[in-house]
Parts: C-alpha cells; structure tokens; sequence
C-alpha cells in the first residue's frame, strides 16, 4: 500500500514538473472545429496574449500580429486541419512588444484566436470569439474542444506528429532564442544552419547519432566566430542525413 501510494505521488509530480510556468507547452488546434476560415489554409498563425493580473483580465502580454505574415506565431502544419506550436509561455510571452513579464508573475490564462497568414481568415470559438487557455489547471485545460494542450516533449496522445516539427521561441530574438526540432527515427547526423537574407551561412550547429525525441539548442544571435549578429531577419534550415527537411525564418530585435 506504501509503494502505491509513493508512486502515486510521484506521477502526480512529475506531471505538475512538466507543466509548470517556465515549461514547454504544445497547444494544437483543430480548424474543423468551432467559427473557422481556416479549413484548407495554407499557413495558420496563432494570435495570443497572457494573463497577469489576475483570472478576470483579459490580454495583457500580447504576442503576433493580426494580419503579418512574419513568422511571429506560425504554427507547424500536422495534416486534416490540425496545426501545433510549442512555446515556453513565460519566455514567449516576454518577447512581446510590452516587455518581459515580471519575475515572480503568475501566467493566469492564454487568450488566443488563429489567422491565415494575411489575415483574411480566423477561428474562433463556437461563438465566435477568441478562446482562453485556464492555465491555473494542471495540466492546462481550454472548454474549446478544438485545442489539445500537451506538453512538448511528450507530444499529445491524439495527434500523432510528422517526421518533425521545427520552431524558435523567442521571436523575435532579443538576447537568445531556443530553436527545438523533433525527430521521429534515428539521424547519424542532423544540423541547422543560419543563413542571413543574402544567403550566406553565418552560424551551423551539428549533431551526430541523433535519437528519436526533441532536440533544443539555446542561441544568442552570434556567428560561428562569436560576434554578435546585426538586426534583421535570417533564416534557419534543417537537414537531417543529408537531407534538408524544412526553412524558417527568426528576426533579430535587440
């Protein structure tokens, strides 16, 4: 009965652990459901904002534009309408123009709605207004039936990933960004490589004997001989055995 009980409180724990205020959080949405343009979009980008100031407020630490199609909140396409992104929501949530949320501060809820990439299309929820991530909950919950909350590294039992899903956070990057991919196989050698909008490489990272799961690699915005990086955008690719799997793109905004 002891051994019961101690592992029962030891999942209880590892499950608030992976869910708290400075972790990883995948929120994936359902076009098909709810007040949606966006059934057969080609790009879906996540509008959001978090709460500080307490369960009544309402979007306080803003995040993404309306209507650009900057890279800002662009969700990872999983097939049938389903669309992901994996976000630290303290350190994503800083990023925006109001500044870093202040230490100590508790992320009350995530308010959000989705857009095509020139804002002419949106999803809502059923009654067409923009729907609230409860992050007080553990693990974060949403009565919006379309999104599925989960955390990053363990994925979400409904909705199996591609061959990889890849995204920085934050961006823009003003002091350093993560860029995280997931790999579904075995890679003898993956890499990313930044290049800037001309085209040259300016800083690579390598990894050799990859195994399946999420790989993360924190960035400061420096080249490979360790100077800092102007302002602007750049871009970042992913090759995987010699293969390039997929580009996207960061800012840099000190």
């Amino acid at each position: 009965m002891n051994k019961l009980l101690l592992l029962i409180l030891l999942s209880h724990l590892i499950v608030c652990q992976g869910f708290s205020q400075s972790g990883d959080l995948r929120i994936t949405y359902d076009a098909n459901q709810g007040v949606s343009g966006l059934a057969g979009a080609n790009k879906v980008y996540m509008y959001s904002g978090a709460v500080t100031s307490g369960p009544s407020g309402q979007w306080e630490w803003i995040v993404g534009s309306p209507n650009l199609d900057d890279g800002i909140g662009l969700m990872d396409p999983l097939g049938s309408g389903l669309w992901t992104i994996c976000i630290d929501p303290m350190s994503y949530y800083s990023s925006g123009v109001a500044g870093p949320i202040p230490g100590g501060a508790t992320i009350y809820a995530i308010d959000l709605f989705f857009r095509n990439e020139t804002g002419t299309a949106f999803g809502y929820n059923f009654s067409g207004s923009y729907m609230i991530i409860d992050m007080t909950t553990n693990p974060p919950s949403s009565n919006f039936p379309g999104l599925t909350l989960s955390n990053c590294a363990v994925g979400s039992p409904e909705v199996q990933l591609k061959d990889f899903v890849m995204n920085n956070f934050p961006n823009p990057l003003k002091t350093s960004t993560q860029i995280t991919f997931n790999l579904k196989e075995d890679a003898r050698k993956a890499s990313i490589t930044l290049f800037d909008m001309l085209g040259q490489p300016v800083k690579k990272f390598v990894w050799n004997d990859l195994k399946p799961g999420i790989t993360k690699v924190n960035w400061n915005g420096d080249n490979d001989k360790g100077t800092a990086l102007k302002n602007g955008i750049y871009f970042y690719t992913l090759e995987v055995d010699g293969v390039k799997m997929m580009s996207k793109r960061m800012v840099i905004s000190r």
